[in-house]
């Protein structure tokens, strides 16, 4: 009976530390959030920590609309800008599983309009931004064109560098991908997200390239800070299968606790999305990226932070920025969205918000 009881004590005050420890995170993540909003004059965010594969910390902070006072919930839409990447190099996956697509085939296989000057580069550089594809056609950052329109910029734009000669970052190597996957599929990009990823995940308020409307109540706006005031941001879609997905927190949390717990794909399609490129003669396709040497997957950033390894990608777009980190070994994955995009530093303010909830989490050394 004796020990019994010394056995529950211990338990109950366990659960009790744990708890608290809990709670003291949470306090921490708000009292960050809220003090680098208003430092940095963010309007509004949304986060999303998950551990072990379970959502442990979701929550709304600030304004999805200053104007209206709409507060930011778990269910409001931002624009997630080249996070979208990570979606359409999962959609090829699918299509490498299922035999449609070959990686180290020729991209003019399937894409046979492209420009001669660009026969030799294989699906696998495109996924990994080592074919050399010119990096953008936009003539601003705010430049919404046809589809049509980029083929014919494309055409006219100048090659970066020989296929898997290095590596440069291409949001036209991304919206080519996304053509692919039309090609293949015979159906439009949205559909493909819809019928492979999105609703099998549940992620019901997730879409694709679709522009604001008056009747989206969940709609957050974007802001820019301009001379000491809130100015909302011009409409830019993000660039079509480069950055033109919308989603809530709620939504990419699930997306999270997929990717934690290997749905959708085989293991060994995820073992190549998480392998660093190499260039054409062997050589890893590394490159510094915020001061760590680090590599690049299928649509992922693989490098560490702090000693810490993390698979991580962002974005950010005219009013909005988003950010998903997750520390592979800690088991950890925490995601952001802000309503609002960078400052002088063009670090996606929500960069800055994730990396600080990780020194948070990490705090301890552990």
């Amino acid at each position: 009976m004796k020990l019994f009881m010394t056995v529950s004590i211990l338990v109950i005050s366990l659960t009790a530390s744990i708890t608290a420890s809990g709670q003291d995170i949470r306090r921490q993540v708000d009292d960050l959030i809220k003090a680098e909003m208003a430092k940095l004059h963010i309007p509004g965010a949304a986060v999303a920590v998950l551990r072990d594969g379970e959502t442990e910390l979701i929550q709304g902070y600030g304004l999805a609309n200053i104007e209206r006072k709409i507060p930011v919930t778990p269910d409001t839409v931002f624009q997630i800008a080249s996070t979208t990447k990570p979606f359409t190099a999962m959609c090829v996956m699918m299509l490498v599983e299922e035999g449609k697509v070959s990686l180290d085939e020729k991209a003019m296989k399937y894409l046979p309009w492209l420009p001669a000057i660009y026969s030799e580069v294989t699906v696998r550089q495109l996924l990994t931004h080592t074919s050399g594809i010119n990096r953008d056609v936009r003539t601003a950052n705010v430049d919404n064109f046809t589809i049509d329109e980029f083929k014919r910029r494309f055409a006219a734009a100048s090659v970066s560098f020989k296929p898997g000669e290095r590596w440069e970052y291409s949001n036209n190597g991304y919206i080519l991908l996304g053509l692919i996957v039309e090609a293949v599929s015979g159906k439009p990009f949205g559909e493909n997200l819809a019928r492979r990823i999105t609703g099998p995940l549940g992620m019901n308020d997730t879409g694709y390239n679709e522009p604001p409307t008056a009747k989206m109540k969940n709609r957050a706006t974007g802001y820019d800070w301009i001379e000491n005031a809130y100015r909302p941001s011009p409409y830019f879609s993000g660039g079509y299968t480069g950055g033109a997905i919308t989603s809530t927190i709620s939504d990419m949390a699930k997306w999270g606790r997929a990717l934690s717990a290997g749905r959708l794909l085989n293991r060994s399609s995820f073992e190549q999305i998480w392998t660093p490129a190499k260039l054409i003669d062997g050589r890893p396709g590394s490159f510094d990226f915020r001061g760590e040497q680090s590599g690049y997957g299928f649509g992922w950033f693989l490098t560490s932070y702090k000693g810490r390894k993390l698979f991580t990608h962002g974005g950010t777009v005219s009013g909005f920025s988003s950010q998903v980190h997750r520390f592979v070994d800690d088991k950890v994955t925490i995601i952001v969205l802000t309503n609002s995009k960078s400052g002088p530093d063009r670090i996606g303010f929500a960069e800055v918000l994730a990396r600080g909830i990780a020194d948070l989490y990490f705090s301890d050394g552990t």
